[in-house]
């Protein structure tokens, strides 16, 4: 039997996009319902910064087999800015599973990308299904349990809390760039586009904010809805007394018999709010601990899977690198360290060569004695995103550079800088 001729291109009319929205309503919903897919469907189509072309489908003999979402951000890297693919909603119909369609969505992804320069490709899809594409994990979520007794132990802060509109924006901007701006993973943001998702934001479940007697605001809180409002979204603070405003409304929020014994947050393991917490927060009574050590204020737990959640794929080598460059040459001149040599990085059948000379660094035409480090690209992509330390990435491909290479390599690719605010899930 011949293979079903499948073509990929843009959703050209209302009604694919349409089609698009309802599909993915249907299988990624946690309530799918007809005016969900039409929320949906306006909430995209009116992004500030939305085109056509970015929703996609898989046309197999003519008729829409599958589609999904390529969506283009820009990704802070430190000092750089990634032109990144963020791909959401693949979806392939009910009828035409088991096709082909998922792998010509994703080839398709990867030519868009290319033609359109980006740097990376990022997704978060189901489990076990996008390795083969080349892709691999970047990131892990990491959420803290907060004990609410010790929560409302601590005393009230004088800050006053009001629910956010769309006016709000420029404030949620500049809190989410002073607190998640600087770690891999946040996007570039325009006030346009903060505003779009005040705007679609339930009125049932609006971001609270905190401001002081002369209404300067500092901090935000973002809550689930539903019954899952024990859990935050989001939370940034740029105070003490923001954060115990907010925690203690949320937890006051859950005041009653069914009320839970702990809240769950979402804060970066170097959120310097999550260290106020770790040394202010004692749980009131304490007359049920057994072992002490294994007793909690705060619980922090990370979840691992191997190609389950967050994952990426490099584009274009040369791309990558001219884009990461200012956050490798500053990264270098804060180390403080004094070394000249050349490195270059083989990265599949792709080669970036680094230039160091004493506390400069270039990006030069090949070397002859440029030392060699040989990375598969889901590996090199791993170390953009400070996913696994060096030294193990190194191990992995029985590498023994030397050791002031090594060194060098630490300084460009450190450990554990990735955060994906839960504002910029798609």
């Amino acid at each position: 039997m011949a293979s079903p001729l499948l073509t990929v291109r843009a959703l050209a009319t209302a009604g694919e996009r349409e089609k698009h929205c309802q599909c993915a309503d249907q299988a990624f919903s946690r309530e799918p319902s007809p005016a969900s897919a039409r929320n949906w469907y306006q909430f995209v189509t009116t992004t500030p910064g939305y085109r056509p072309e970015q929703l996609r489908g898989a046309f197999c003999n003519g008729e829409q087999a599958g589609s999904y979402m390529l969506e283009e951000r820009t990704m802070h890297v430190g000092t750089a800015r990634l032109l990144t693919g963020c791909i959401g909603a693949v979806v392939t119909y009910p009828d035409h599973r088991h096709q082909g369609v998922a792998t010509a969505l994703m080839h398709d992804a990867l030519d868009y990308a290319q033609s359109h320069h980006y740097a990376l490709l990022l997704l978060d899809g189901i489990p076990k299904f996008y390795y083969r594409y080349g892709y691999d994990d970047v990131f892990d979520v990491t959420v803290q349990d907060i004990d609410r007794a010790a929560l409302l132990a601590q005393p009230p802060s004088a800050l006053r809390l009001r629910p956010m509109t769309p006016e709000d924006a420029e404030h949620i901007l500049a809190l989410y760039n002073r607190h998640f701006g600087s770690l891999t993973g946040s996007f570039t943001r325009t006030l346009e586009w903060q505003r779009h998702r005040l705007q679609y934001r339930s009125t049932d479940n609006p971001l609270w904010l905190a401001v002081d007697a002369a209404g300067h605001p500092q901090g935000y809180l973002a809550l689930q809805g539903g019954t899952e409002r024990f859990q935050a979204q989001e939370f940034a603070v740029d105070t003490w007394a923001a954060a115990v405003a907010l925690l203690q409304h949320h937890a006051r929020l859950l005041d009653g018999p069914n009320a839970p014994t702990a809240l769950r947050y979402r804060i970066p393991p170097t959120a310097p709010v999550l260290y106020e917490l770790i040394d202010a927060l004692q749980v009131p009574d304490i007359s049920h601990w057994r072992h002490p050590p294994e007793e909690w204020a705060i619980r922090s737990q990370t979840y691992h899977h191997r190609f389950a959640a967050w994952m990426a794929r490099l584009v274009s080598l040369p791309m990558l690198a001219q884009a990461l460059l200012p956050a490798w040459q500053a990264r270098w001149r804060q180390s403080l360290t004094h070394w000249s040599g050349t490195i270059a990085l083989v990265v599949g059948e792709d080669t970036c060569t680094l230039r160091f000379d004493n506390t400069q660094l270039h990006l030069i035409e090949s070397s002859e004695s440029a030392t060699m480090v040989r990375l598969s690209p889901q590996r090199f992509t791993q170390l953009v995103f400070g996913y696994r330390p060096v030294a193990w990435t190194l191990q992995q491909g029985e590498q023994s550079p030397p050791d002031e290479v090594v060194t060098v390599l630490k300084v460009l690719f450190p450990y554990g800088h990735t955060w994906i605010p839960l504002s910029d899930w798609f």
